[in-house]
């Protein structure tokens, strides 16, 4: 009586679905390899060989195949290859090689992601302001040398006796502000509202002091008998302009900042009573309801720098 055959727990591959490929059985690590099918326990009973069943579905036969043969064959094969034992200090070169490296490229890339961050057009700004802050510097020491040598001609002028011309010529210069002065007068602060220190976004929106502002108490000033006017320290000349570059105010090409302090040297009472002036009050009104502060108060010793002289090309004096 013969024995019955047994049927793999497995369906079997079509022909035209075979793989391609022939396993490597004649080398001596052959038990190595793992069956490619389940194995059935010894205790099974064994069953009388029928046909085997065919799939219809290709997805019943990748669960087949995940299930029964989860290792590639060509996995199986590479485990013949004799194994090389490693040393202690290959092991452990590598180790350290591999965290080096994983250190490198990691400050590596945080220092790329820092330089990303930043913005490149800061340090351009930064230059630009370090260049104007020079300039600045530069100019100031101009003038104030300007100012020293004009104080040391007026004082040679009254030793030698000035005549009734180099008076004309001194209280031009101090008209003009091409002198330095000293003297009594008042000082008109003017501040913007809070809320645009805190909202810079919104500043559109927010009444602010503007340079047609300046402009209007310059002339309210001049009108009342101002004879020398500064605004946040810089003296208003004969060719000094108040004006708006972009977001900043510009008192010749000095940029100046609230809240803004103009001093005027003349009569005080004159001066201060420029704020119960009649006409001026809608002006005024306006101000604070944008909640612009004005205040004004006396000083007795309030001291301005010259302005700087224009260059004169074609303009001469008249006999």
């Amino acid at each position: 009586m013969t024995e019955p055959r047994l049927t793999p727990d497995s369906f079997p591959v079509p022909p035209d679905r075979a793989l391609i490929h022939r396993r490597a059985v004649f080398s001596h690590s052959t038990a190595n390899l793992g069956t490619r099918y389940v194995d059935l326990p010894t205790e099974t009973v064994a069953v009388a060989a029928t046909r085997r069943r065919r799939m219809a579905d290709e997805s019943l036969r990748l669960i087949d195949d995940l299930t029964n043969r989860p290792m590639d064959p060509m996995f199986e094969d590479a485990r013949l290859l004799p194994r090389e034992g490693r040393s202690t200090f290959s092991i452990w070169f590598n180790r350290v090689l591999v965290f080096v490296i994983c250190l490198v490229v990691g400050l590596a890339g945080t220092g790329i992601v820092q330089v990303l961050h930043k913005d490149p057009r800061q340090k351009v700004r930064e230059k630009l302001i370090t260049q104007v802050e020079v300039v600045n510097k530069r100019s100031d020491g101009l003038s104030d040398d300007i100012s020293s040598l004009r104080g040391q001609i007026d004082g040679l002028s009254s030793e030698a006796g000035a005549s009734a011309v180099g008076r004309t010529q001194a209280n031009d210069d101090v008209a003009n502000g091409s002198s330095r002065v000293k003297g009594d007068g008042i000082v008109l602060n003017l501040a913007n509202p809070i809320s645009s220190k805190d909202s810079p976004e919104k500043n559109d929106q927010i009444k602010t002091v503007t340079d047609q502002d300046l402009q209007w108490f310059l002339t309210k000033l001049w009108s009342a008998g101002a004879e020398a006017i500064a605004i946040n320290g810089n003296r208003i000349g004969t060719q000094t302009s108040v004006r708006t570059a972009g977001q900043t105010i510009l008192v010749g090409t000095t940029s100046i900042q609230a809240p803004y302090q103009i001093e005027a040297i003349g009569d005080q009472s004159s001066l201060e009573r420029i704020l119960d002036r009649e006409d001026l009050q809608g002006r005024l009104s306006g101000f604070k309801k944008a909640n612009i502060t004005v205040n004004i108060s006396k000083e007795n010793d309030i001291t301005m720098n010259a302005v700087g002289l224009p260059n004169l090309s074609y303009a001469k004096r008249s006999q």
